[in-house]
């Protein structure tokens, strides 16, 4: 599964992620630009009066690979 990932510079100038799951892996530009701008202006987030999605930096899919190395079902049943 892919992961879209957006990233936002809050109003303190750090760097602040939000990652959706279940996002369509078609979206383009404008699309996924509109919608950062939105969460933006919106303020929804804000905490003691910082904005932690003030300023839309970029968005990306990213797909995760997890290799086992020991562990997991197999060990709990012996």
């Amino acid at each position: 599964m892919k992961q879209l990932d957006m990233e936002f510079k809050n109003e303190d100038g750090k760097i602040k992620h939000m990652r959706l799951n279940y996002a369509s892996q078609t979206l383009d530009e404008t699309t996924v630009k509109t919608a950062m701008q939105t969460i933006a202006d919106l303020k929804m987030f804000e905490i003691e009066t910082v904005n932690p999605y003030e300023v839309p930096v970029k968005a990306q899919y990213v797909e995760r690979t997890v290799t086992p190395i020991f562990g997991g079902d197999a060990a709990v049943a012996k």
